[in-house]
Formats: structure tokens, sequence, C-alpha cells
């Protein structure tokens, strides 16, 4: 099953303030990133709903931009006025396969600083790499390519 991917970001926020290991917008972009490929290389389908785009410091999806933007470069530290929904303000609840993923995430990246995780995106054979046209926010990455890459890099590991 897949998900927002707002819904994907605020566990990752939360997981930060719990654990007192604040997380920054850019941070937050690539612990979904990795977080996404991670899940299609494992299960072959999608975490999240929406498509990665390739932005000057690596994939972004624009809602978590526009969510966490008050935020700018600074920690984000309370989600006191973000609760992700669904219809009729019905919670989610996230299967097992996302908690799996997103904890696995969280354990393998929370102590990599954001510009460390930026410049992995930016790797010449990875998926950013491969679409990104400076100046340009609008190019999506994708799903397969994300895919591709991360079976590699997680059958490495």
């Amino acid at each position: 099953m897949s998900y927002p991917a707002s819904l994907i970001a605020y566990a990752f926020v939360k997981k930060g303030i719990d654990e007192g290991k604040f997380v920054t917008q850019m941070k937050l972009q690539k612990l979904v990133y990795f977080a996404q490929g991670a899940h299609l290389a494992k299960h072959g389908t999608p975490l999240i709903n929406e498509t990665f785009q390739a932005w000057l410091y690596g994939p972004v999806i624009p809602e978590i931009y526009q969510d966490f933007k008050f935020y700018g470069s600074s920690p984000i530290t309370n989600t006191n006025s973000y609760h992700p929904t669904g219809v009729n303000n019905v919670p989610y609840i996230l299967d097992a396969d996302a908690l799996d993923i997103i904890n696995y995430t969280w354990e393998v990246l929370k102590d990599i600083s954001a510009m460390s995780l930026s410049y992995w995106t930016h790797q010449p054979d990875g998926p950013w790499s491969k679409v990104y046209i400076p100046d340009v926010r609008d190019t999506p990455i994708s799903n397969n390519d994300i895919k591709n890459y991360f079976a590699k890099l997680l059958i490495r590991a």
C-alpha cells in the first residue's frame, strides 16, 4: 500500500523529535527518498503516492517542501500545526511493511548529515543525476530508476 508523502515525512519528524535528533527539511526529503527506494527494492511497490522531482539539492517531494518550508533550513522541532489525516479526518494506519521500512531507514540514516545525504543523492549513477536539469524543479524521477538503483545498493549492503 502507498501513502501520502506527508504522512511518511511526519513519521520521520516524530522519530526525530522523540529521539532528540531533529531533522531539517533537506534531511527529511532524503529520509523519505531512501524509504521510497528501500520499499520499491524490497516490495516492488512505492511507499508514497507522489513522484520525486530533481531539484538542486537532490530528490524532493514538493508537498513535503510546502508542509515544512516554515522551518527553512532549521531543525523541525514540533508537529503541533501538522497532523496528516486521511479521508474525513480518519487517521492513516501504516502497515507493517511501511513501518519496517521507516524504522530501517531511520536507523541507517539518523546520524548522517543532510548535506552528506544530499551528496549521496548526486552520485553519477543515481536516479537524480540521470534527469537533473539546472534551474528546473519539476523534472520527475521515475520510480523504476529509483527501484533499480536501490535494488543494487541494498544488495551490496
